[in-house]
């Protein structure tokens, strides 16, 4: 059913929707106050996949901020949110601009996860370059700084694990590449920790092969 907070969510039973956790995540309150202090409103659907749904969502107050709450549809491993905590604090000592950070996560009553990033705008890399909006040869040229990202990262123990062309995306003012769900398939998938890192290297092959062999088409009229 759908929450009385954040209709575009569903709720476990009659438990609070992913919004609602991460709302306490990032500010635990107390019950009888929820109504005065949510802050989190699901504003639209940004993907869906087997596994898990992403959403935008917008943080009210003074200086609203917006976000990407990814919501998955099966339990997460025991240890997720120890691990998240681990990932958050070594992002946030280390990552810049071109990787998204994760803010907070929570389980829900059946113990699927939720985890809120921030939000990074742009248009996925493949679709730039078949829509015309980019050559494809300065597409592959910006997945070197990822690469460089990337090496350092592995260097610190940390992998993304799961780069695909829709986890790479093109800022199109600023001209940067940059990486979404960072390490979040780490957290999933804790037994294949030892070959992201490989997955990582693989997956941007790919992808620049994707990229140098895309058709491009004439961007449409508006």
């Amino acid at each position: 059913m759908a929450c009385r907070y954040h209709p575009l969510a569903a709720t476990y039973r009659d438990h609070y929707c992913a919004a609602c956790l991460l709302e306490e995540a990032l500010a635990p309150v107390q019950e009888d106050r929820r109504a005065e202090t949510k802050t989190l409103t699901i504003q639209l659907p940004l993907g869906e996949s087997e596994s898990a749904a992403v959403f935008l969502v917008r943080q009210q107050g003074a200086r609203p901020r917006l976000f990407r709450l990814k919501i998955w549809n099966r339990p997460a491993p025991s240890g997720f949110l120890a691990r998240f905590e681990q990932l958050r604090t070594a992002l946030e000592l280390w990552a810049g601009e071109q990787i998204d950070r994760p803010v907070a996560a929570a389980l829900d009553a059946a113990g699927c996860p939720s985890v809120l990033t921030e939000f990074r705008r742009g248009v996925p890399i493949l679709d730039c370059v078949r829509s015309g909006r980019l050559h494809r040869d300065d597409a592959v040229g910006l997945l070197k700084p990822l690469a460089a990202i990337l090496a350092e990262a592995h260097a610190r123990g940390l992998a993304h694990g799961s780069i695909v062309a829709g986890n790479v995306i093109v800022d199109l003012e600023s001209g940067q590449a940059r990486l979404l769900d960072f390490g979040l398939l780490a957290l999933m998938a804790p037994e294949h920790q030892m070959t992201l890192a490989l997955a990582d290297v693989s997956g941007l092959e790919a992808l620049a092969h994707a990229l140098a062999s895309a058709v491009t088409g004439p961007f449409p009229q508006l």
